[in-house]
């Protein structure tokens, strides 16, 4: 891959474990009924500054190289960052169940990216921790407040 160990590489999973962290908090705000957009705007332009860097980096703008693992996660992947900036520019209702299914898509692949490739071993707590802690959030949401924002 191109620039294997440089710090660029390390910056740009630094800015993934980043964003997944404030994706994290802008679902528990979401959850919670609190003021979301400003943040989730912010979250979401280090998540896309986070893809751009993975492709300039680790795949050199090269589309076989993204998708040597198959086809599979990077259609997965990138449908979450298409719901990512979607919800920017969404109503509130809609923007918020964008933002939720982004986090289930993306704890989903960031757990097994997290135990399977060594570049990114080093987030797996976090990643772990994070998971609960939005997952706990929709739970709360979703089957005890039958999710609407009127019972949270």
């Amino acid at each position: 891959m191109v620039g294997e160990g440089t710090t660029a590489i390390f910056i740009t999973f630094a800015m993934a474990i980043l964003g997944y962290v404030g994706l994290t908090y802008t679902v528990t705000l979401t959850a919670r009924s609190k003021h979301w957009i400003g943040i989730w705007r912010v979250v979401a332009l280090i998540i896309f500054a986070h893809v751009l860097m993975v492709w300039m980096f680790r795949y050199d703008w090269q589309f076989d190289l993204a998708v040597r693992n198959g086809y599979a996660g990077f259609l997965i992947f990138h449908s979450a960052l298409i719901s990512i900036l979607v919800s920017m520019f969404c109503n509130q209702n809609l923007g918020q169940k964008l933002i939720h299914i982004s986090f289930l898509i993306v704890t989903v692949g960031a757990l097994g990216a997290s135990f399977r490739y060594d570049v990114v071993a080093m987030y797996r707590i976090v990643v772990i921790v994070c998971g609960l802690v939005g997952g706990i959030g929709l739970v709360r949401f979703y089957i005890l407040n039958k999710g609407t924002l009127s019972n949270v």
